[in-house]
């Protein structure tokens, strides 16, 4: 759970799944892909 977001829940959405899917096919990093879901990069 990510200390940044005080609530944020434990496990991921479908939409933030999508996002990471989407996100990776793009090129994009895991810590960039944390930062923007609020998660820990050990999560992604």
């Amino acid at each position: 759970m990510s200390r940044k977001a005080p609530g944020n829940q434990k496990h991921m959405s479908a939409e933030d799944r999508a996002y990471i899917e989407d996100a990776l096919k793009r090129g994009m990093n895991m810590v960039d892909i944390a930062k923007y879901l609020k998660k820990d990069p050990t999560t992604i």
